[in-house]
């Protein structure tokens, strides 16, 4: 007998072809490794690194992540997310009040984190352990608890800054008084189940993944975890700035912190900018594409930054003598960041002196001397 916990949570992913299949990804190698790799001394944290310091690798029998994504055409099933989550999870015991995902609509998608353990749990609380007005907790059952999310966490963070990075999407933010933040927790073994609400909307950003491009995923994926244990700070920023559905123009910030984090303290915007164009440019009409891009976003930086104005995301703003809004530039600015991190990661995993993601000016140099 064995223990499984997940973390169920909406998404706003889509299949290109427009599938509704799951999508799995096996992440078993990458949470040995990461956790090989003592995770907890990093600097910062996206979990409770305790629980993690915690954890046996040795007693993790497997690990993945299963994407339904959202539904966008065909037959409609108003019931479609609660069957395909109780085909997966089980039926949940009434008296533990975990109905939520019954209210998501059938339009939107959802994910599964889910790790299995080869050691059985025996102190999941039971239907008698709820029956007065505070439950009767288990210790045992409360460390593990901590250990079991304090990995779901790690490893949500850890293969979002992998999605995001091979699949960074564009779209169109629509404002929204009742956003999606909901989810839940569940661990089971044998026949004890627990759950619990454990919401999140960082899996609501929007992803337009491509299936013959999952092995790009696997492959990003793979070199993360090698490395994911270092100091990736402008990772952990970049997640910050595709959080959520609910962007507003401060998340542009977000981007471009994550951007300037690549490079050391003090470095100028213009050679930060002409990095970018030396690396991601072919042609010189990409070329001024791109500073045009990379120059309106700097200075919508500084005027926030200084207080000169705020920016709502549907102000007009002009982009290379054309009028666009302004949210236009946080998803042209998202692709850009996520270019860069990629070639900063793939310098990082080929270069064993480095400890994180940094270019310098012989990088710089080599680009326009590069044989």
């Amino acid at each position: 007998m064995s223990t499984i916990s997940r973390w169920i949570l909406p998404c706003y992913h889509t299949d290109s072809r427009h599938s509704t299949e799951p999508i799995t990804i096996d992440l078993t190698n990458n949470l040995n490794l990461i956790l090989s790799n003592e995770v907890w001394n990093r600097k910062f944290e996206y979990g409770f690194t305790g629980g993690l310091k915690n954890t046996d690798v040795n007693d993790i029998k497997r690990a993945s992540i299963i994407i339904y994504p959202r539904f966008i055409s065909g037959m409609v099933n108003e019931n479609r997310i609660p069957e395909l989550i109780e085909k997966h999870c089980g039926k949940l015991p009434e008296y533990l009040k975990v109905e939520n995902f019954k209210n998501w609509s059938h339009n939107i998608g959802f994910s599964i984190i889910e790790v299995e353990y080869k050691s059985p749990l025996k102190t999941i609380p039971v239907k008698k352990d709820f029956d007065g007005y505070i439950p009767n907790w288990n210790k045992d059952f409360l460390n593990a608890y901590q250990r079991h999310f304090a990995v779901l966490k790690e490893l949500k963070f850890f293969f979002l800054a992998g999605l995001h990075l091979s699949f960074p999407t564009t779209s169109i933010i629509i404002r929204d008084d009742n956003p999606i933040n909901d989810g839940f927790f569940q661990i089971s073994s044998g026949k004890r189940k627990y759950a619990i609400l454990k919401a999140s909307s960082s899996f609501m950003h929007e992803v337009l993944i491509e299936k013959d491009k999952l092995k790009n995923l696997i492959g990003n994926l793979n070199g993360l975890a090698t490395k994911w244990h270092f100091n990736l700070w402008t990772i952990k920023r970049y997640l910050t700035a595709v959080e959520s559905h609910q962007i507003s123009m401060d998340n542009l910030l977000d981007l471009l912190f994550a951007l300037e984090g690549l490079f050391n303290k003090n470095t100028s915007s213009d050679f930060i900018k002409m990095t970018c164009i030396l690396n991601l440019a072919t042609t010189k009409n990409e070329a001024k594409r791109l500073k045009e891009i990379l120059d309106t976003g700097f200075r919508i930086r500084n005027d926030i930054a200084h207080g000169e104005r705020s920016y709502d995301l549907y102000d007009k703003i002009k982009i290379g003598g054309k009028e666009k809004l302004a949210q236009d530039i946080y998803w042209e600015i998202k692709v850009i960041v996520a270019q860069m991190i990629i070639i900063a990661t793939s310098k990082l995993i080929t270069n064993q002196n480095m400890r994180n993601l940094k270019f310098i000016e012989d990088d710089f140099l080599d680009l326009i001397y590069k044989k």
